[in-house]
């Protein structure tokens, strides 16, 4: 996540609530937002369908923005996107105002690179069950990513968040033994046993009855 100048998106006051309006909206290209935080009361607005969509799929979920309400401009994040479930279309968004001179919390992608000795070398299979850094800094001190190298981990290995250096600027609050990266073993597929031969039937032969 980080903060340009260059990235910004019109909006407009928004009088209609309810469900019956937001469709209308939707369907006249509109999707409903709410602006909140930053101190301020929380306002109701509407943006256009194609430009916010533009701006997430040029920019990701997680850059900071400006926002222009109908000429009261200043720096937001999206919150939290509604999407339906079934059709896929918008259908709301909270934005989050931003203080640049305060320190927010913000959520951070991790971008694994390089490629680990452990896979390279022993055929080791790498597992990333941590995608994303919580942390606490001033939005002009926010990368847009975490870079993460892997090429010294062999085989067995690890990397958690404790190992990452992300300066004094950058106050991470994921827990610090949280692991990122994991190098294991490939899995071994077992053999089936082998059958047993089946041993040959002993058929006991009883005496001849003497006549």
């Amino acid at each position: 996540m980080s903060f340009d100048n260059n990235i910004s998106l019109n909006a407009k006051n928004r009088e209609e609530r309810g469900k019956n309006a937001s469709r209308r909206l939707r369907a006249a290209g509109l999707v409903p937002v709410t602006v909140y935080g930053g101190g301020g009361e929380s306002t109701s607005a509407t943006v256009t369908k194609r430009e916010f969509s533009a701006l997430i799929r040029h920019h990701g979920r997680n850059t900071i923005f400006t926002l222009d309400v109908e000429g009261t401009a200043g720096p937001v994040k999206i919150a939290d996107v509604q999407i339906d479930p079934i059709k896929g279309f918008l259908v709301h968004a909270d934005l989050m105002r931003i203080s640049m001179t305060e320190k927010s919390k913000f959520e951070i992608p991790i971008k694994v690179v390089g490629e680990s000795e452990g896979v390279k070398l022993s055929g080791g299979i790498m597992d990333i069950p941590t995608h994303a850094l919580e942390v606490r800094c001033l939005p002009g001190d926010l990368p847009s990513v975490v870079e993460v190298d892997i090429t010294h981990l062999g085989l067995g290995d690890h990397l958690s968040v404790k190992d990452l250096k992300l300066g004094d600027k950058i106050e991470i609050l994921t827990d610090s033994e949280t692991v990122i990266v994991n190098i294991v073993a490939p899995r071994v597929e077992e053999t089936p046993a082998a059958e047993t031969a089946a041993e040959p039937e002993v058929v006991k032969k009883g005496k001849t009855e003497e006549k």
